[in-house]
């Protein structure tokens, strides 16, 4: 049976949600192998990829089930409801994708199953339309191209809503290293791809996704002192799935990060994006220009109150 435990997400907000909750959970097999990194309890043991932690079979059920469904019915072109039970459809649909790509028919989620879904089933293939943000009843839209190696950074694009470019900007999308192991703060690791986004702290999801420019947050030093962005809903790509049921409070921000200064690369995030403080502060100043208003910061809190007034777009390009 998947196990879970309820905290706090502290940083970036930066922990998976339950589907329908807007407490983030994450999920644990024992609480003998418990660590901590800026007061999030997570697991750091056993070979199973991240945000598995052991074998899913009949009868379990939870976000990492939810997760597991997402991506074999995506990969078998099937339309069922994502309910996180592993049910007989769960059952039958892990036996079809067992068969399919040569691995041990179990019809659950064991060791060689986990390693397969996470290697080779979660990128989206999203692509931007290049549409313009109007298109879709938006005033401004981000796009981002950024790469399988997320130490690798990004420009960032700002569009009106006309798509007119406004600006471009250095951006940083690498969520938690890819080992899932405790970091200090600031995390200037810039060796690996980062963990995957469908991972608590992981990389910002590829995928369309609404978004909204708020007040600043109430820490400068994790998140400057400027406006932000926040992702709010998920539209198309592992973003429609994501964002917020799995993945809440993705913003776009800057920090005041010991010893760092332009252009070194930034640290990395528990999911968000990263910018410049300058290139953070235009943006805001270039959205408010154009009228957008910057809407009483949420702190993540669900149902978001307001209308999404952007759009994020964020596309693999490797």
């Amino acid at each position: 049976m998947a196990r879970f435990l309820v905290f706090v997400a502290v940083v970036c907000a930066s922990a998976s949600a339950i589907q329908g909750q807007s407490t983030p959970l994450l999920f644990l097999k024992s609480k003998d192998h418990i660590i901590t990194k800026h007061n999030v309890v997570y697991d750091d043991t056993g070979s199973f990829p991240p945000p598995f932690t052991g074998e899913l079979k009949k009868g379990d059920t939870g976000g990492t089930v939810g997760v597991f469904q997402f991506l074999v019915f995506r990969a078998l072109n099937m339309s069922q409801h994502i309910n996180q039970k592993f049910d007989e459809v769960t059952i039958e649909a892990t036996q079809n994708l067992q068969v399919k790509h040569g691995l041990g028919v179990t019809g659950y989620m064991d060791l060689p199953t986990a390693q397969f879904v996470m290697s080779h089933l979660t990128r989206d293939r999203y692509v931007d339309d290049g549409q313009p943000a109007e298109a879709l009843g938006y005033k401004y839209k981000v796009v981002i191209d950024v790469h399988q190696n997320r130490s690798i950074e990004s420009k960032g694009r700002l569009y009106a809503g006309n798509g007119t470019l406004l600006y471009t900007f250095q951006a940083r999308l690498h969520g938690w290293d890819a080992c899932d192991c405790k970091k200090p703060w600031p995390d200037f690791n810039n060796s690996d791809d980062g963990l995957t986004s469908f991972a608590s702290d992981g990389n910002t999801p590829t995928g369309l996704t609404e978004f909204d420019l708020n007040t600043p947050e109430d820490i400068p030093k994790l998140y400057g002192p400027y406006p932000v962005n926040r992702a709010v809903q998920g539209i198309r790509g592992n973003a429609k799935f994501l964002i917020p049921s799995y993945r809440n409070g993705i913003l776009m921000h800057t920090g005041e990060w010991p010893g760092w200064q332009p252009p070194k690369p930034m640290p990395n995030s528990s999911g968000c994006i990263h910018t410049w403080p300058q290139e953070c502060k235009h943006i805001a100043d270039t959205l408010q220009a154009l009228g957008i208003e910057a809407r009483p910061n949420t702190n993540g809190k669900l149902p978001y109150p307001y209308k999404p007034q952007g759009l994020l777009s964020i596309q693999q390009v490797d």
